[in-house]
């Protein structure tokens, strides 16, 4: 996020002051602490007949890469709405259902942090377009897996692998995953 200079409660000039053990920009007239925070960010893995939907980014960060689809969430926006909307917006489909899968903090320069959060998606429907942020949407094999961005994203294939009973010789072959490429 960076310093800042003044206080969004009062206006004046901000001091980095140590406070909680960390260096923050504290405003010395009100007191007011401005604390950093991660950018909240959601990520759905759409498993369908065996094959892990991945998106081929548009924009940067990682432009021409494959990822899962995803993106920021919104102002008074739930999980589940984030996700269902991401999912549309990147790949075209729905999801009856979506669950939490897990978290993942995701260090970036471009934005500040970011708290990716991971769904699995259920009872998909709609005809796969890549739209928005992804200029191709594509099931793939477990075995045949691009390369995939984002080690956020590798992290939350891994937790949706262990998850899972799938033979050693498929986890294997999921690149970032234990003993994987």
């Amino acid at each position: 996020m960076g310093n800042l200079i003044y206080c969004s409660h009062c206006g004046a000039q901000n001091q980095t002051r140590q406070f909680d053990g960390r260096s923050r920009q504290v405003c010395p007239n009100c007191g007011t602490i401005h604390y950093e925070n991660p950018l909240p960010a959601v990520v759905i893995l759409v498993v369908a007949a065996g094959r892990l939907l991945l998106i081929r980014r548009g924009v940067p960060p990682g432009k021409g890469h494959w990822s899962l689809p995803g993106g920021f969430m919104e102002l008074r926006e739930s999980l589940t709405q984030a996700a269902g909307r991401e999912l549309t917006e990147e790949t075209g489909l729905t999801a009856e259902t979506l669950k939490l899968l897990g978290v993942c903090p995701h260090p970036s320069g471009v934005r500040g942090d970011v708290l990716v959060i991971g769904c699995t998606a259920d009872g998909i429907s709609g005809e796969l377009a890549p739209g928005d942020d992804a200029v191709e949407a594509t099931f793939f094999d477990w075995q045949h897996l691009p390369p995939v961005v984002f080690a956020c994203h590798r992290e939350l294939i891994r937790m949706y692998l262990e998850g899972m009973t799938i033979p050693d010789v498929i986890l294997q072959a999921v690149p970032g995953a234990p003993g994987g490429a």
